[in-house]
């Protein structure tokens, strides 16, 4: 494995897009992570958000489309629900990475079904590529070309190397 980004690359991006987030979402927000991928990234974004005078809810949505593979199967299955009603509200989806789509594309148009005001998205990495669906990130730290296999930060390798406090590249 090859590191891409150091734990202080991590760092810097995020404390750089914290306040880019508040002035786009206001102070009271609910902050969605993805399970399993993007509980690592929000944990460190959410004490950012509040150290720049937000204080989002947290509330976590689990999806599952990879099992133990490296590719997405493209059948998205919620394993665990938001507890929170998200009707009327401002809703971050944050991820480690947006790749095929398929994921948040899901999970968008849930939150949407369920009449939230608004869904934005935030990934840590935007893999550049063609999509099924038209999903954009709002928010991004890093962007990458789409043939690397990321692991750390929450990307893992079949269950493994997701605790990495960098964020590398298979080789």
């Amino acid at each position: 494995m090859r590191t891409l980004y150091s734990e202080t690359d991590i760092a810097t991006a995020i404390e750089a897009l914290a306040p880019q987030i508040v002035d786009a979402l206001g102070k009271d927000f609910i902050i969605a992570p993805i399970l399993n991928g993007g509980f690592i990234f929000a944990a460190d974004l959410a004490r950012a958000l509040f150290r720049h005078g937000a204080d989002p809810e947290i509330d976590f949505l689990q999806l599952a489309s990879y099992g133990d593979e490296r590719e997405s199967s493209g059948t998205i299955k919620v394993v665990k629900d938001l507890s929170s009603p998200v009707e009327g509200q401002t809703v971050l989806l944050v991820d480690d990475v947006l790749d095929s789509g398929n994921s948040l594309h899901f999970a968008q148009r849930l939150l949407m079904e369920r009449k939230a005001a608004k869904v934005a998205i935030c990934v840590a990495v935007n893999k550049v590529r063609e999509r099924t669906h038209n999903v954009t990130s709002d928010f991004t730290l890093f962007t990458r070309d789409a043939d690397a296999f990321l692991v750390g930060y929450g990307m893992d390798d079949a269950g493994r190397r997701r605790a990495l406090p960098v964020i590398g590249v298979i080789e």
